[in-house]
């Protein structure tokens, strides 16, 4: 009865996976089941006892060792945020669940991305020399969604795949993006950021006591820095969500924000003629495959650099002329899909407003939730197991 209950248990999990999309993940399921049953079977079949004692435990070991990199690889792992750039939503040192099922696990491109099988190629010289080269070309299997705008992700961020970071998505393949005054469109459409996104705006101050006393004994967050021109003006860098709660608190009012002026030296996203900034850049069209683009002046200055490092091939300009590994063309059609990504904080981020597009090839998985939060080194309990 039992055995009939377990099989059945099977059958329905991996008629649910396949309903949802995820053939593959149903077979290894099956396989994994299979190998466990056939390899038990015959374990038993040996003479001696204490031959099948020591067999079957290091069966075990290898298959658990085995299912546990499956899993790391193709479901669920766990990164550590590194920065501040997704605060109010993710503090350094948050540990977070990352679900690679949601949009496709990345199947590993070279050895040194399988857990416990990398440390045979750390130890070898020769191999380790090639540690950051990609040996397997890009592949993955199918997700349970597409990715959407808004979706906070973690990523790779160079061609290495050895720097992990975490990001909002607030661009999708083929849409046109721009950043007006600190607020982000694409295809002409107001993207409704999250409370949680952060901005460096000027406000007057009410009641400058009790505006110290909320953010002394509330979690309300940030420095705030005063005009010593206006005594009653100040500055902070603070989410949508507290500028609200300190306005319906009456300590401030006259909320703006504080837009970057152009800076010639600033290395951000740009073309021959822009003088765009952190709160003012574009229209760039974000690419996508099969998207074909004249190569121009501008359209060399905002795309050259990841056509030359995801593409697999050599984009160079001469005197006006452009050539693809060394053939002269005028236009070029993109091989990947690319996403604009931006942090919550969004003053205090490096993001696609400086290094570019992000190519799917790099994308690890969603976000699922917080595991755990050290946050301010203090442990805490309300963001336990916190759902994104």
């Amino acid at each position: 009865m039992t055995k009939l209950f377990i099989k059945i248990i099977i059958f329905f999990l991996a008629l649910s996976l396949i309903m949802l999309g995820l053939v593959w993940l149903a077979i290894t399921i099956l396989i994994f089941v299979l190998i466990y049953k056939i390899a038990l079977s015959n374990i038993f079949l040996l003479q001696y006892t204490i031959l099948q004692k020591i067999v079957k435990g290091i069966f075990l070991f290898i298959f658990f060792l085995s299912a546990t990199i499956c899993v790391k690889l193709l479901a669920f792992d766990i990164y550590k945020i590194p920065s501040s750039s997704m605060e109010n939503l993710l503090y350094p040192g948050d540990v977070i669940v990352v679900n690679k099922l949601k949009y496709g696990p990345k199947l590993p491109r070279s050895p040194f991305e399988i857990p416990w099988v990398n440390l045979a190629f750390y130890m070898n010289k020769n191999t380790r020399a090639r540690m950051k080269e990609i040996w397997w070309d890009y592949s993955r299997w199918d997700g349970t969604a597409a990715i959407k705008q808004g979706d906070v992700f973690v990523f790779s961020l160079n061609t290495s795949l050895t720097f992990f970071v975490v990001k909002r998505c607030v661009g999708l393949p083929g849409e046109t993006i721009r950043i007006k005054r600190g607020e982000v469109y694409t295809n002409s459409k107001l993207y409704n950021s999250p409370e949680t996104v952060k901005n460096n705006c000027n406000f007057r101050i009410k009641d400058k006591n009790l505006l110290y006393e909320i953010i002394n004994s509330l979690p309300v967050e940030g420095d705030i820095t005063f005009d010593y021109r206006k005594p009653n003006f100040g500055s902070a860098i603070f989410s949508t969500a507290e500028f609200e709660f300190l306005q319906k608190k009456k300590c401030i009012d006259s909320v703006s924000k504080n837009i970057d002026m152009y800076n010639a030296e600033e290395k951000l996203l740009k073309t021959s003629s822009s003088k765009w900034t952190l709160d003012n850049m574009g229209p760039i069209v974000i690419p996508k495959k099969g998207l074909v683009i004249l190569l121009n002046s501008d359209n060399y200055m905002l795309y050259e650099k990841v056509i030359n490092m995801f593409e697999k091939c050599k984009l160079t300009q001469k005197e006006g002329t452009y050539f693809i590994d060394g053939k002269k063309t005028t236009s070029y059609i993109f091989k990947l899909n690319y996403y604009f990504m931006m942090g919550d904080n969004r003053k205090g981020t490096h993001d696609s407003r400086r290094w570019g597009f992000l190519p799917e090839t790099n994308i690890i998985g969603k976000v699922e939730c917080i595991l755990f939060s050290n946050k301010n080194d203090e442990f805490q309990w309300d963001r336990l197991f916190k759902m994104l």
